[in-house]
């Protein structure tokens, strides 16, 4: 008579999976915590690199360091003082048209989207950006959920970066010595292709806006300014962005005359031509390696699961994924040309 097929449990393996639990538990619970680390890590290794620089030309790194820092929060606050208060109130403009065009073109009228920007708290907040009655820490702490979450990403990536190979460090630190060498590697080339995409988009993005901005001004479209920070900013969305940027601007153009609206196209598509065979290949010659889809996969999953601090650490995380699965991948084939060779 056949034995029934049982199944052994050991406690380790129960101990382990027990663990695990509490694990995940533990990082829910301290979700906001471990959100500001993540944000600290990636903070310091994208400005970890001019620091570096600057220690190179013998400046001293903690010098380096505030000055890197200080560039940084000053050009984020001339952006928050300067162009996003305009961009607001154009936006509201450009509901307005967009919502009459629509309506007089098409014969179908649009829900009153405008009212979002004729807001009174949105007219008196843009009012104290401009006038600068509040603070741009504040600004930034309404987006990600609050003055004090800001704070700490920016003290704690501080000190991280203040620190040569302060990540390294504290990674070594909490990782015990058996998987030391492994993290230490997978965080090395983690911050590489980190690093490389941060400034191959930036580069992007500046480019384009700035390509959009001098087009559109030149061709008398209308919100000019803002149309080319939203094509900026959707540059970071790959696929997608480009495509809704240069639809949103023919769309505005199209309401001035069909003629305009025509060469507004070919503005986007000339523009659309020149990143894919110029400025792609030139910025990116040193292989990224970060497939566009999953970029775009990771914001959108990041932006339901963690709303803006989810999109922040979208990138970051595919590519340590795509890190974490490659390393798999190699260390599977070694193990199978091992077995072949036996």
């Amino acid at each position: 008579m056949a034995q029934p097929n049982s199944i052994e449990i050991s406690w380790i393996s129960l101990w382990r999976v027990l663990f695990m639990l509490g694990l995940g538990i533990a990082l829910y619970m301290m979700r906001e915590t471990v959100a500001i680390l993540l944000l600290a890590l990636i903070v310091s290794t994208v400005l970890d690199r001019p620091v570096d620089s600057l220690e190179r030309h013998k400046v001293p790194r903690i010098l380096g360091t505030i000055l890197v820092y200080l560039a940084s929060f000053v050009l984020l606050a001339f952006l928050f003082y300067t162009v996003i208060p305009i961009a607001i109130i154009e936006l509201g403009h450009l509901f307005n048209n967009l919502g009459g065009f629509v309506n007089d073109s098409l014969g179908v009228e649009l829900s009153n989207g405008s009212a979002i920007f004729t807001n009174p708290d949105i007219q008196r907040f843009t009012g104290s950006l401009l006038s600068g009655e509040i603070s741009f820490i504040e600004v930034l702490g309404r987006l990600v959920g609050g003055v004090t979450f800001v704070i700490a990403t920016l003290v704690l990536s501080f000190y991280l970066t203040v620190s040569r190979d302060g990540v390294k460090k504290f990674l070594v630190a909490i990782f015990p010595d058996s998987t030391e060498e492994k993290v230490v590697t997978l965080y090395e080339r983690t911050k590489k292709r980190i690093g490389k995409w941060f400034q191959a988009q930036l580069f992007l993005s500046l480019i384009i806006g700035l390509l959009a901005f001098t087009g559109l001004s030149l061709l008398g479209v209308k919100y000019a300014l803002v149309l080319a920070v939203i094509a900026s900013a959707l540059e970071l969305i790959p696929i997608v962005g480009p495509i809704f940027a240069g639809a949103l601007a023919v769309s505005i153009a199209l309401s001035s005359s069909l003629t305009l609206g025509f060469y507004t196209l070919l503005l986007f598509l000339g523009i659309q031509q020149l990143e894919n065979n110029v400025f792609v290949p030139l910025v990116m010659r040193k292989r990224i390696g970060v497939h566009p889809v999953m970029i775009l996969v990771a914001i959108l999953g990041g932006a339901q699961i963690a709303g803006m601090v989810g999109v922040l650490l979208a990138v970051p995380t595919a590519v340590f994924i795509q890190e974490m699965a490659e390393e798999w991948m190699s260390v599977k084939t070694s193990k199978r040309k091992g077995r072949l060779a036996v």
